[in-house]
This record gives structure tokens, sequence and C-alpha cells, in this order.
């Protein structure tokens, strides 16, 4: 009888423990975010982004000066250092459209870039990921980070609180005639002395 009894008991943990197991949160929640070489100081002007069924849209300000990367000519130490505009909503983005001043050369570019159905698929991914000091579960690459160049070039990459950039794909953007009476911002002095001696490559990025 005993025999039965532990049977069933266990038959009702089980059942319990399933009952109660919390399902994975469907992504509502990501950001775009924008970066730029260090010393090669990019100012974003515009950010529109399009949802994925086009029923909706967000326009905002990434920042007034992106965050750098730790090395002037490549984006290393750039997992974890992002400038972003958080959306709030499970719908993902389609379309963006970007424009920002590049003040070691004094170009504005513009661009267009289609977010494709397989960089939002990896985005939706669950992954059961925990990290960091508070080993905090992250499961998601939620974050779509636009590297911007100063020759025009915008490395587009993926990542989240748990994971690396992983970059998706590059895609040249166009130069943008501004007004006559512009005025571009001054980089910083160490910036600016940087650009000085090294001047402001092409194709490297």
């Amino acid at each position: 009888m005993n025999k039965y009894l532990l049977v069933i008991f266990c038959l009702l943990v089980s059942s319990c423990s399933t009952e109660y197991q919390a399902e994975p949160q469907e992504l509502d929640e990501w950001t775009v975010s924008t970066i730029s070489p260090k010393n090669y100081t990019a100012v974003v002007d515009i950010l529109l982004i399009t949802g994925e069924n086009k029923s909706g849209g967000w326009t905002g300000l990434v920042s007034n000066y992106t965050t750098e990367s730790l090395g002037p000519l490549n984006w290393s130490g750039a997992e974890r250092y992002h400038s972003g505009y958080t959306i709030e909503d499970s719908e993902l983005p389609g379309l963006l459209y970007i424009r920002w001043h590049s003040l070691a050369n004094k170009v504005t570019y513009d661009k267009a870039i289609r977010i494709s159905d397989d960089i939002r698929r990896k985005m939706r991914e669950y992954h059961d990921i925990r990290c960091g000091y508070y080993d905090l579960l992250l499961p998601y690459k939620d974050n779509i980070l636009l590297g911007l160049a100063p020759d025009g070039m915008i490395s587009v990459f993926l990542n989240g609180g748990c994971f690396d950039n992983e970059l998706q794909f590059k895609v040249q953007a166009v130069e943008y005639k501004v007004a006559d009476d512009f005025v571009y911002p001054e980089l910083s002095e160490e910036a600016q002395a940087y650009v000085d001696e090294h001047g402001v490559p092409t194709g490297i990025w």
C-alpha cells in the first residue's frame, strides 16, 4: 500500500513542477544602438525605425554623441559599450533610417537599412543563458548595434546582455548635403590630435 502511495505522491509532485514551470517570455523590448571608432566621433542626427509589419514606427535620437570603441581602427571592446534607443514592443524592426555627422572629416551620411527575417529570427530565439555578477537571465540578442565609420561604412551587429557583437552585414552610406551654414561640432583635443597625425583612412572598418 505504501508503494502505491509513493507512486501517487511522485506523480503529483511531477505534475505540480510541470504546471508551475515558467514559460520563456517572448521578446517585447529591444534597442537600436550606435557606436563609432575611438577618436572618430559621430553625432547621430536622425534615427527612424519602421516595424516589420509596417503597422507602426518610432522616431528618436540615439544620443548626441555615439559611444566609442576601445580602438580607433576596429570595434574591439564594444560588446558592452553602446548607447541605445529602446523600443517596448514585440514587433521588431523592418527598416532603419539613420543620418549622422562624422566629425573627423566633416561629412554627413545617411542610409536606409533593411533588417532581414533572419536577423529578427535570431533576436526572437530564446537562450537559457545567465551572465554577469548577479547571474541574471538575459536570454535574447536584443540589441542591433550600428557601427558608424568615418568613411560612411555601417557595420550592423547583433548583441545582447550575455552576447558579444555578431556582425550581420556591412552597408555603405551615402553623403548627405547639409546646409551651407551648417557648423560641425569640434572633436575633443585628444581626438583631433589623433586625426591630425593619422588622418581618416577608408576601407578599414
